[in-house]
């Protein structure tokens, strides 16, 4: 997820966000739940092209491709704690589905990663027509400004849905991490009642429970001051996610305003090295101003790093329904009734969270 036009308003915290919308629930932020916390591995061993030796917690990624979703990728590329079995793109979100796949594809061949299988799920929400701007779109089809050559490598012959079913039934309790619209899920839980039962922890980079959404700028509908983006395009998929019984873990903004991607940090990416990794990331600081102008969060590389078990912040329960319903709240992650049915970020600690994130992209 990106905003790239909300340095108009980088007074607010995480795009628009500068205050609560709602009075915070007065249960005390969870630990970090077992799931989540990082587990002793050692690092691949597979050259490129060839399927990955599993090492780490076996994840499926599902990217809208955007400006953080590929900092996240090379995070998750470089992590040891990770093997990556899969990547769908999300093509109701910033990225078409020809143009992400490609960018993709792309991106891993310069990663020099091993042999992952990407594909597309569909370009329409499940319900309704919302859209990320088209400016925004035409940029991120086009790799968000990053140099990536071509590459050999070529999409899985599977459907985003194929792939999410597949990967989940040989890899018990497969880790699930969404950095757009959760369409795909969506469509895989739909499409195969038993899936819910097979997929590990899920984690879904969206939301605002306690604090104002981010739908500002560029196209952005008026007048809905809650909505979260990849919640807001596709709510009856998140509704979908939410009501399969996977309770899943919101990386929402409650938690991402707490670190903004700072002046600071960005010199710390920008400073010479030798990894790859770290040169993806400040080439996409340097083809994006907004990225480092004080108007930006860590959205998708705080949720790359709580899937891969990085303890840097701390859940807490809460029952949500998701506003479907046109209007000024559609899309708002209304949290409104009794039995917790999700986890939601509430703290994080900004320190850790950079420092995890420089030092795995540099393979330390």
């Amino acid at each position: 997820m990106r905003v790239p036009a909300v340095r108009l308003v980088s007074a607010l915290i995480a795009l628009v966000l500068a205050g609560c919308s709602a009075a915070p629930p007065s249960a005390a932020p969870s630990v970090l739940p077992a799931e989540t916390r990082p587990t002793e591995s050692a690092a691949a061993t597979s050259t490129p092209g060839t399927p990955a030796v599993p090492t780490g917690r076996v994840m499926l990624v599902d990217t809208d491709v955007a400006a953080d979703d590929l900092v996240a990728l090379s995070f998750l590329v470089a992590s040891p704690q990770v093997d990556l079995a899969g990547i769908t793109i999300s093509g109701t979100g910033e990225a078409h589905c020809a143009g992400g796949v490609d960018v993709v594809l792309r991106l891993l061949d310069r990663l020099d990663a091993p042999d992952i299988p990407v594909a597309c799920g569909r370009e329409t929400p499940l319900a309704g027509s919302h859209t990320f701007p088209d400016a925004w779109r035409e940029r991120v089809d086009q790799g968000s400004g990053l140099l990536l050559e071509p590459t050999a490598r070529t999409p899985s012959p599977s459907t985003a849905v194929e792939l999410i079913t597949t990967i989940a039934a040989e890899h018990a309790s497969l880790t699930v991490l969404t950095l757009g619209p959760v369409t795909n899920l969506a469509d895989a839980l739909l499409e195969d009642p038993l899936l819910a039962e097979l997929l590990g922890p899920v984690f879904v980079m969206g939301g605002a429970l306690h604090v104002p959404g981010n739908l500002v700028c560029c196209g952005a509908p008026e007048g809905n001051s809650v909505a979260e983006w990849n919640v807001y395009v596709d709510p009856r998929a998140a509704n979908v996610v939410v009501d399969s019984g996977i309770t899943p873990s919101f990386v929402s903004l409650d938690g991402t305003n707490q670190v903004p991607l700072t002046t600071e940090f960005a010199a710390r990416v920008m400073e010479p090295t030798d990894s790859v990794a770290v040169g993806v990331v400040a080439e996409l600081f340097a083809a994006n101003p907004f990225m480092t102008d004080g108007s930006f969060y860590l959205w998708d590389p705080l949720a790359a790093q709580l899937a891969a078990g990085y303890p840097i912040g701390s859940f807490s329960p809460a029952c949500i329904v998701v506003e479907e319903a046109e209007g000024p709240e559609s899309g708002f992650t209304r949290p409104t009734c009794e039995t917790p049915n999700i986890q939601y970020l509430t703290t994080v600690d900004p320190a850790a969270a950079e420092d995890t994130m420089l030092g795995v992209l540099n393979g330390e």
